[in-house]
């Protein structure tokens, strides 16, 4: 996925911050004049500077744990009664500003498509730089949460839209349970002392 060759990144800091607003003024700019490529370009850049910041400011591994069970629950209510659904209910004008197009074998990206949040690409930039920083099982997690989406854009295939953030969460999360699980343990022993 396009975000992990943005790893590099994270050596910027606070000034992710300044590379996610400008990949909002790209995806922005080629979204409006509908060049999809470079429209998502501009949001993979913009979710790799908000998901690594981000992840720059969690100090514990166990954090990721309630991070990931809030950010499914809210993805689930936002896609079934919340503003994911509203937003789908305008269309595809409005709906292009906030997901990234992925076109399918065969077909221009006017013809046939699969759209991902942009918060589900700051999700998995958030887990991915943990797996990075926390040392956890980093090809791996890829190749889990890499598959989580492959599977919610299969199974979307019977439905308008799904929540991808609970598949991402647990492609996070299974392959490093044990490891989120000795983070948390050693955290509860810390406050019993």
């Amino acid at each position: 996925m396009f975000i992990v060759g943005l790893w590099p990144l994270r050596r910027l800091g606070h000034w992710l911050l300044v590379v996610a607003v400008g990949g909002i003024a790209v995806a922005a700019l080629f979204t409006l004049i509908g060049w999809i490529p470079g429209s998502n370009i501009g949001k993979a850049l913009a979710a790799a500077g908000v998901g690594f910041w981000l992840a720059s400011q969690v100090e514990e591994l166990w954090w990721y744990l309630p991070v990931a069970l809030v950010s499914a629950s809210a993805d689930i209510v936002s896609v079934f009664r919340g503003p994911t659904k509203a937003l789908l209910a305008q269309g595809p004008t409005v709906v292009g500003y906030f997901t990234v197009a992925m076109t399918w074998w065969g077909f221009t990206w006017h013809q046939e498509y699969t759209a991902l949040g942009a918060s589900d690409l700051i999700f998995f930039a958030f887990y991915y730089a943990a797996a990075e920083r926390f040392g956890l099982r980093r090809k791996l997690t890829v190749v889990c949460m890499v598959a989580s989406f492959i599977i919610t854009v299969i199974v979307s295939f019977w439905y308008s839209a799904l929540p991808a953030l609970p598949l991402l969460a647990l492609g996070f999360v299974a392959p490093n349970a044990d490891l989120l699980w000795r983070a948390l343990s050693q955290a509860l022993r810390r406050t019993d002392a």
